[in-house]
């Protein structure tokens, strides 16, 4: 079963602010002057067939934090806690996947299968474990733990989590691409840290690499919200090519060439490329953004090989991927930097650009706080000439107006096009 609650923390107006920098900082407004945290309704960003479908249904209402939106997701007679749109349509195609495959390993043919390929060895694949909603304690990550304070390292990963991530396929001749293509029917990622589901697609793979099963599965054969074969979200056609059809291997060698051509240090490429919490498609995914911007990467793979989670991860890639969007449609990108710790760019007009990944920012306290922050910029740094904020999920309209009057350009959905 998948994860109960995901706590992907996001964003620049994340729940721990720090102090004005300006030698004359504004007063504190009331608490009335913010809006507040708390319920909201699910089918403000979610259509009909993912808040139900024949497997599964999601509350009416989810728990926004000022950034993120947490939704309860009920199957089976199980409730799950799952944090931010994007993690919620995954979980829930994973729930189709998992019974497609379910039902495919009861067949005789099957059956038949898993016997011819016997004699080969899988390792086990360890993954997330079990959690029941309310027994984990949430605690920041993704952006809420960049926005906020860096305190722990790349080196506080245990050798448990490196080796349970379930990040890595499995290194069998035969089996690797047929995993690849079998998820990619099933509309999930072949690299999926849900534990259940890597056991069944690593099976079924073995039975048709090394077993001769065939598998007729149409696109849309899961149905409902999880119907369809796998896109990737927010990347081009080619880059989808690639990482449906090559193995981790190959996209690993891709990568590494990508890295070096932007002049990357040896050091903080190998970090990134040996991350337990990167998968081969979030690896290929950033590498393929940051190559597209064709800036010194530096301070960004920096902070982003400190990564903890996959959160972190989910967080890094959505970044990577905001800049070059904005690189590519709004204006060229000079370079990419650290401005009040949090990852920035610079535009050709001199507009500093901040990233935000969010399901739906609020005017809070903290977020203007932040906002303040980054306002007083161009006060003190000649070479800054405005600023803008691109965040790829909603903003309110509060929230907008207040940005705006503070000269922040905003820009919500901006991942909402398809790529090209």
């Amino acid at each position: 079963m998948f994860t109960k609650s995901i706590t992907v923390a996001a964003g620049l107006l994340a729940t721990t602010a720090f102090a004005q920098t300006a030698s004359s900082p504004s007063p504190a407004p009331s608490a009335a002057a913010f809006e507040s945290e708390g319920r909201i309704e699910s089918k403000m960003f979610l259509p009909p067939d993912l808040m139900k479908g024949s497997l599964h249904s999601v509350a009416e209402e989810a728990e926004n934090d000022g950034l993120l939106n947490t939704y309860f997701l009920y199957s089976g007679g199980q409730a799950y806690e799952v944090t931010t749109l994007a993690a919620l349509n995954t979980r829930i195609r994973e729930l189709y996947a998992i019974n497609q495959l379910r039902a495919t390993s009861k067949t005789e043919e099957f059956g038949k299968a898993m016997a011819a390929a016997g004699k080969q060895k899988v390792e086990n694949v360890k993954g997330i474990v079990k959690d029941p909603v309310g027994t984990i304690k949430r605690v920041p990550q993704g952006a809420s733990r960049f926005f906020g304070r860096i305190g722990d390292s790349i080196k506080s990963i245990g050798s448990e989590q490196s080796e349970s991530n379930g990040n890595k396929v499995q290194g069998i001749t035969g089996v690797e691409k047929a995993k690849i293509k079998l998820a990619a029917k099933l509309g999930v990622s072949p690299y999926s840290t849900n534990q259940e589901l890597q056991e069944q697609l690593t099976n079924t793979a073995r039975a048709m690499a090394g077993g001769g099963l065939m598998l007729n599965l149409a696109t849309g054969a899961i149905g409902g919200a999880a119907g369809g074969a796998l896109t990737v979200v927010n990347v081009n056609e080619t880059l989808q090519n690639a990482l449906l059809n090559s193995t981790p291997e190959e996209l690993h060698a891709l990568n590494r060439k990508k890295l070096n051509a932007l002049g990357l240090s040896k050091k903080i490429t190998n970090e990134f490329l040996a991350h337990p919490w990167y998968s081969p498609w979030h690896e290929t995914i950033v590498v393929d953004a940051l190559a597209n911007i064709g800036v010194d990467p530096s301070r960004f793979l920096e902070v982003a090989n400190q990564a903890l989670t996959e959160q972190d991860a989910n967080y890094f890639q959505s970044l990577a991927q905001i800049l070059a969007r904005y690189h590519r449609t709004k204006a060229k990108l000079l370079s990419i930097a650290l401005e009040n710790e949090r990852v920035c760019a610079m535009d050709a007009n001199g507009t500093l650009v901040i990233p935000l990944s969010c399901d739906y920012a609020i005017w809070s306290e903290n977020a203007a706080a932040r906002v303040e922050a980054f306002s007083q910029l161009p006060q003190s740094r000649s070479e800054i000439k405005g600023l803008a904020l691109w965040v790829d999920g909603k903003v309110s309209e509060r929230a907008a107006t207040e940005l705006k009057t503070r000269k922040i350009d905003v820009a919500s959905d901006v991942l909402a096009e398809p790529a090209k």
